[in-house]
């Protein structure tokens, strides 16, 4: 059964992957503080849906523009705006951060 998975990734797929994760992630903190902030619901349905979305968008349009392309000159700055939006995620959402009034 696993002879049907190839042993490595193609590039452009996993530049598209980390680039649709950092994107998603982006997308997951501004939309967790805004729907919290100015909704009254509790469900996290719609947020899951939306980062879903973003993240399926983003994945479709890199892979279309890196297909059959040597991807090697954005694949360190892709990683650097993964590991970024990594970095952000975790801040943003850390308690003392995300608890902020005005």
């Amino acid at each position: 059964m696993f002879h049907l998975f190839k042993d490595r990734v193609h590039e452009p797929v996993a530049v598209a992957g980390m680039a649709g994760a950092a994107a998603a992630l982006h997308a997951a903190w501004m939309a967790n503080l805004l729907l919290f902030r100015w909704s009254r619901t509790d469900t996290l349905s719609p947020l899951y849906l939306f980062v879903a979305c973003v993240f399926v968008i983003i994945f479709t349009l890199m892979l279309a523009w890196c297909r059959g392309r040597d991807c090697s000159d954005i694949r360190d700055r892709v990683l650097h705006a993964f590991c970024v939006a990594v970095f952000v995620f975790l801040a943003m959402t850390f308690p003392p951060v995300y608890g902020f009034g005005l």
